[in-house]
């Protein structure tokens, strides 16, 4: 293996276990592995954003967080950095909690020596770097079930080409959640995706099979549809308002779904890319949202 260190930052907040986990990884052979410990989450945080880290491993019990939140936490902020979880209690339930909110590994205090430590730092980085290659060839959204931006910009320009051959119209819907961060903040996290998911299940409703929708980005979403009878800007627009009042109008809802939505229309006579036609759709969002302000 080259010398090439690999940095782990190490999050715990007592320091005798920092200070047996640093003698661990002194021990281990044939990999250079540097070590940088923090007692709180913020410091995390902080490190993260300021350095590169090959590996983070994760003190659940935290003084005063709640060690599932800790985790989603440190792996949003750190979406290529693999995270192992330590706990002081051997819980087959807390190992498949953790793993499902995006840690690799799962380790037991007490129950540790370098042999194990390495073993499981090593597959933590070589899983997570096989996590990471295979969702960078999907195509498609793991929250929502539509195509993620990648899917989209491939199919769009499929749609294209045929709109060009065919000499049909076709339409690109921008569409952005609005106050999707208000909505996390007051509820949690676990709203904010349901509002996704409300509008990705929105979207399904109203386009057609033969359409391509996708989600954009964390809270915005792109569909495009071949110009038919059924399908121009004013119909689809106002299907989408009608499914979403539906929606705003069930009993019981702890928030209101607020959808902006902008349009652009490619004709067969000009040249345009489908990045020029989502600016464009971009630019018509923008002017709904200052006529409603």
């Amino acid at each position: 293996m080259n010398d090439k260190a690999i940095k782990i930052l190490y999050v715990e907040d007592e320091i005798d276990h920092a200070i047996l986990m640093g003698e661990f990884i002194k021990e281990i052979k044939n990999v250079n592995y540097e070590m940088r410990h923090v007692q709180q989450l913020e410091e995390a945080l902080f490190e993260l954003d300021n350095e590169r880290y090959d590996i983070v491993m994760l003190d659940l019990s935290l003084p005063g967080k709640k060690g599932l939140d800790t985790i989603s936490t440190v792996c949003e902020r750190a979406l290529d950095v693999p995270v192992v979880v330590m706990t002081s209690m051997e819980d087959e339930s807390m190992a498949i909690k953790a793993l499902q909110k995006g840690a690799e590994e799962y380790l037991v205090k007490g129950k540790m020596n370098s042999h194990a430590l390495s073993r499981i730092l090593r597959y933590a980085i070589m899983r997570h770097k096989g996590r990471v290659e295979l969702q960078s060839l999907s195509l498609v959204d793991d929250l929502t079930g539509l195509y993620n931006r990648k899917g989209f910009m491939l199919f769009a320009q499929q749609q294209l080409s045929i709109a060009i051959r065919t000499k049909r119209g076709m339409i690109l819907f921008f569409i952005h959640i609005e106050g999707l961060n208000q909505i996390s903040e007051k509820f949690g996290l676990q709203y904010e995706d349901l509002a996704k998911i409300e509008t990705a299940n929105i979207l399904k409703e109203v386009f057609r099979e033969s359409d391509i929708i996708a989600r954009h980005s964390k809270d915005e979403f792109t569909a495009i549809a071949i110009e038919s009878f059924d399908a121009n800007n004013e119909i689809i627009i106002a299907r989408l308002q009608d499914e979403l009042e539906i929606r705003n109008k069930q009993e019981n809802r702890l928030y209101t779904l607020s959808l902006c939505i902008g349009t652009a229309y490619y004709d067969t006579e000009e040249l345009c890319s489908i990045d020029e036609l989502i600016n464009r759709a971009k630019e018509s969002m923008t002017e709904q949202k200052k006529k409603t302000l």
